[in-house]
């Protein structure tokens, strides 16, 4: 049974791989970045140690990932340059506010990290919106 699960894995890889880029990452990207900061605001207002904001927090930061992951395998190479390196960007923005969010809440002095993810957030947001600028000065 082992045999059958790496091809089959092979073969999604390279499927997903070469499909392009569509609104879909996007969106799914943005909105599960933009739910790192949700849970940051309700684990801030509630206190770190509840249950329910620690497990909506780590669950925020999981599906994140799983959408950058699934963002990053999609073909770029027909977009027009400046629209894959606007994309590029976002991609990087978006990496760096899961990291940071990662660092934020599993730091005990989180006070500290807040400025830091709060200017994550903030090029994020910076850089989504010129990609979606890019993409729409090429329409």
């Amino acid at each position: 049974m082992k045999h059958l699960i790496v091809p089959v894995f092979a073969v999604s890889a390279a499927l997903a791989l070469s499909q392009p880029l569509s609104t879909e990452e996007f969106s799914t990207l943005d909105r599960e970045v933009a739910g790192l900061m949700d849970a940051w605001v309700t684990v801030s207002n509630s206190g770190s140690s509840e249950t329910a904001g620690v497990f909506a927090a780590g669950t925020a930061a999981l599906r994140a990932e799983a959408a950058l992951e699934t963002a990053l395998h999609r073909n770029t190479e027909e977009l027009p340059p400046e629209v894959r390196n606007s994309w590029i960007r976002y991609l990087k923005s978006s990496a760096d506010c899961i990291r940071v969010f990662r660092q934020a809440f599993g730091s005990s002095n989180t006070s500290s990290l807040e400025d830091v993810l709060l200017a994550s957030f903030a090029k994020w947001e910076t850089c989504g919106r010129e990609f979606l600028e890019s993409v729409q000065s090429t329409r």
